[in-house]
């Protein structure tokens, strides 16, 4: 969505903390999603074990998300038709 802005490669961060989020952002156009905080505080609280078990989680969420919309890629999720209400979609009328 943001292409048309010049933009060849967007980096969504800040405020990604599950695999719906992923999936939202790569919709929204993000070429790849940051999810440091989230993956260092897993780390912190529960060691490699932690560390493991939430990229798991990252990837059964983002996983689950492409199946209920039907898309096989990631390709496929960023080309699934969007629903945007509230203030994101007042932003990108601006």
């Amino acid at each position: 969505m943001l292409a048309p802005l010049g933009f060849d490669t967007l980096i969504a961060t800040g405020g990604v903390a599950n695999g719906l989020d992923i999936a939202k952002a790569i919709t929204l156009g993000a070429s790849l999603v940051g999810v440091a905080r989230a993956a260092l505080m897993a780390l912190e609280s529960g060691g490699r074990a932690g560390a493991l078990g939430f990229f798991d989680g990252l990837e059964r969420e983002l996983t689950t998300a492409m199946l209920l919309t039907g898309c096989k890629d990631l390709t496929a999720l960023r080309a699934v038709p969007k629903v945007i209400a509230g203030e994101l979609s007042l932003w990108l009328r601006a």
